[in-house]
């Protein structure tokens, strides 16, 4: 997603700094290579692999909640003092203030949001994408993309959709089905496609009654 954007814009900023390669430290937990770390003692040797001598080094995490108790580790490398530290993770976890709350010491915290209208044309502009004359198209376009940045990489319709689908797919599953362990999957994925397709609609508890009872002809006394 976008904040894997984020992270390495980062260390094409750090890499223009003359920052070498040696210093930065990029671990991407959901990627193959590093899923198989669980445990902050995992996490501890797989960092110090990179680690190759004392110069100041850039340590940046993507998902870093898929390690249960990283914090321990994170607090460590922050006191010794020769690391800069990125950390990225999912919404429900940054957005519930348990990251934050189990990090000492000075931070800083970035929320990183979907493009609105103006930002969505300004990012089409610089990256040489046609733009087409009438505004309210383009309007249109940003709405069924939803104002995700990687759909600009896209030009193929059904490739932009395809790469939306993907987004709130792993928003449902990873940011809210999996995290606050859903455990009526079948019902919760009637009531994500009911509050998908009214996106645009107002949506009350009394909405979702109506939609599970009338249409669905689902038992809502679970």
């Amino acid at each position: 997603m976008w904040e894997i954007l984020f992270l390495e814009s980062i260390i094409a900023e750090l890499k223009s700094k003359g920052v070498k390669d040696k210093d930065i430290i990029y671990i991407e937990l959901d990627k193959k290579e590093f899923r198989n770390i669980k445990t902050p003692l995992e996490l501890e040797k797989t960092i110090d692999q990179f680690i190759t001598d004392q110069d100041f080094k850039y340590l940046l995490i993507d998902e870093v909640q898929n390690v249960k108790g990283f914090e321990t580790i994170i607090n460590a490398y922050h006191e010794d003092g020769n690391y800069s530290i990125f950390l990225t993770g999912s919404n429900s976890y940054l957005l519930s203030g348990e990251l934050v709350t189990k990090l000492t010491g000075r931070y800083i915290e970035i929320e990183m949001l979907p493009l609105n209208f103006y930002e969505y044309v300004d990012m089409k502009k610089f990256m040489g994408k046609e733009m087409n004359s009438n505004i309210y198209y383009e309007f249109e376009e940003f709405v069924r993309n939803g104002g995700f940045p990687g759909s600009l990489s896209y030009d193929n319709y059904e490739d932009k959709l395809i790469y939306t689908q993907n987004i709130i797919r792993q928003i449902f599953d990873k940011d809210i089905k999996n995290h606050r362990k859903i455990k009526d999957k079948a019902l919760f994925e009637v009531i994500q496609k009911f509050i998908v397709n009214n996106f645009g609609s107002i949506i009350s508890v009394g909405s979702i009654y109506k939609y599970l009872t009338k249409k669905e002809k689902m038992a809502v006394d679970r």
